[in-house]
């Protein structure tokens, strides 16, 4: 999980409490997961303003989790779907936010 998260945040909030790790982790990255698919809803029917609220809803808990990848292509598609500029890319952004929050979350429940 160190290539895709960096928990340092979560150990420094939580004072190194593991079980509280572990469930902000689960919390987390299942709300990603489910997240991420919704994107596929909002791209069939061209909702890219849906698209950037939805982006902008997942921001925090993936900062929390330290992912930075994740985090980044999250920003970059917010500001793409609210401002209408280069939605050619969304689907592509969209497709790495879905391939990242895959791994996640088999990273955390195999």
């Amino acid at each position: 999980m160190a290539n895709i998260i960096d928990l340092s945040y979560l150990n420094e909030i939580s004072g190194g409490d593991s079980a509280f790790i572990k469930e902000m982790l689960e919390l987390y990255i299942n709300s990603t997961a489910i997240e991420a698919d919704q994107f596929s809803e909002y791209l069939n029917v061209g909702n890219y303003e849906g698209i950037g609220n939805l982006a902008h809803k997942m921001k925090a808990p993936i900062q929390m989790l330290g992912a930075s990848e994740l985090f980044q292509t999250i920003r970059t598609i917010e500001r793409y779907g609210k401002e209408g500029n280069n939605l050619e890319q969304i689907p592509e952004l969209i497709n790495v936010v879905q391939t990242l929050a895959l791994r996640l979350y088999r990273l955390n429940f195999s």
